[in-house]
């Protein structure tokens, strides 16, 4: 059955509700989406990704969750098992890129992870078969306590990609603090075709860690860099040096609080309508804050003062930061799994200098989001997943583009 036939589909208008009136030249055209469920039966959805599975120059969905990957294949998102309980159980983490460039992807999977089971967890690299419809062939490459992130980036700069791994703690760490740091690290010029090469590269030590983005250049920094959210706030990793682990320094410092409730815990850098960097975060761990940390002037690395766009967000654990009208300035989309749980849109009003929310979806738990252009259309969409509520939903992006 094709996602049209599942989904509930109808039109939501992102408006800006009492804003400061602009002239009417300058004014916002409204964001447009039509809700897209692609799959309403998965339970325990945590974890989506937009990525080209299959080669064919079209992005697909990765999405996890329980015991299952999967991925939906664009565009008639047919749902095709990656994974299941048998090969990884308790999935938590996946990175989806094409490493070999023989055009099909490759997925690296943490799973067997246990809140409080500080030394569970494995990692392994599934690759596609022949064609769609084949099995995947899975080779198991680590055990590595608390796995809990993934993302591919070519950290030290060679032209390969490095698998990035995020334990969100140490092998001692217990509740209620959790205070045994995680180690982060990379695995450096990865090899598919002989994973026992794999290098590690120690990256820091941090309580906490919950949220990793990698970025190919950061301010007046052309090399690539890593942001963790954590219970520090958030931490800047890199640039990669010779001959050692990278520096680690504070960035902003989060939420106060008793740990582990303090800090950050999803992190994404946004950019507004003059070119500056901003960072967005919810604060602190699966907290309550929608937070925009703007760049401060004639500074590359200071940022604030912190703004709160929202802080009702009831376990707040997903965050993405696009630009979905065209117009420069990024927009920013939280997610919450807990009471009142949704997805809800904050929009920058340059007239009055605030952000605007808007509910976007109250039939989601959301855990996560990521963005992509599904449709091929030029405007990106997002893509959300919801634990509690089974769904994997994707926003269509219908919003005129400036």
């Amino acid at each position: 059955m094709n996602a049209t036939a599942k989904s509930l589909a109808f039109l939501i208008l992102a408006t800006l509700g009492r804003a400061a009136a602009a002239p009417p030249e300058e004014a916002p055209a409204p964001l447009v989406f039509e809700r897209i469920v692609l799959d309403a039966e998965f339970p325990g959805a945590y974890q989506v990704e937009v990525a080209d599975v299959d080669g064919d120059s079209r992005p697909d969905v990765v999405a996890l969750g329980g015991d299952v990957c999967a991925w939906y294949q664009n565009p008639t998102w047919k749902k095709r098992i990656i994974t299941s309980k048998a090969d990884a159980p308790g999935v938590i983490s996946s990175a989806t890129a094409d490493l070999d460039g023989d055009g099909k992807a490759e997925v690296a999977i943490a799973y067997e992870f246990a809140m409080n089971e500080p030394r569970r967890g494995k990692l392994l690299l599934a690759r596609a078969g022949a064609d769609v419809e084949a099995p995947w062939s899975l080779t198991k490459i680590d055990e590595v306590g608390s796995i809990h992130r993934l993302r591919w980036g070519d950290l030290d700069g060679d032209g390969r990609r490095d698998l990035l791994v995020a334990p969100i703690f140490g092998p001692e760490a217990a509740p209620p603090a959790y205070d045994d740091p995680a180690r982060p690290f990379a695995y450096i010029s990865v090899d598919v075709q002989d994973p026992s090469r794999w290098r590690k590269l120690p990256l820091t030590s941090r309580r906490v860690v919950h949220a990793i983005e990698f970025l190919p250049s950061f301010g007046t920094e052309p090399r690539p860099v890593l942001l963790a959210a954590d219970n520090s706030g958030v931490t800047l990793i890199g640039p990669v040096a010779p001959g050692g682990a990278p520096p680690a320094r504070d960035l902003v410092p989060g939420a106060e609080g008793e740990a582990p409730r303090r800090g950050s815990s999803e992190i994404h850098r946004g950019r507004s309508r003059d070119g500056a960097e901003f960072l967005a975060t919810i604060e602190p761990w699966h907290g309550s804050d929608v937070v925009v940390w703007p760049r401060a002037d004639g500074t590359d690395l200071a940022y604030g003062p912190r703004v709160v766009l929202d802080d009702t967000l009831a376990d707040g654990h997903a965050l993405w930061v696009v630009d979905l009208d065209g117009d420069g300035q990024d927009e920013v989309l939280s997610g919450h799994r807990g009471e009142d749980h949704g997805v809800r849109l904050f929009r920058h009003d340059a007239g009055s200098n605030a952000w605007r929310r808007t509910i976007l979806d109250r039939e989601i738990a959301a855990q996560d989001l990521r963005g992509g252009d599904l449709d091929g259309d030029g405007r990106p969409d997002v893509v959300a997943v919801g634990g509690a509520t089974h769904n994997v939903v994707w926003y269509r992006n219908a919003t005129a583009r400036r």
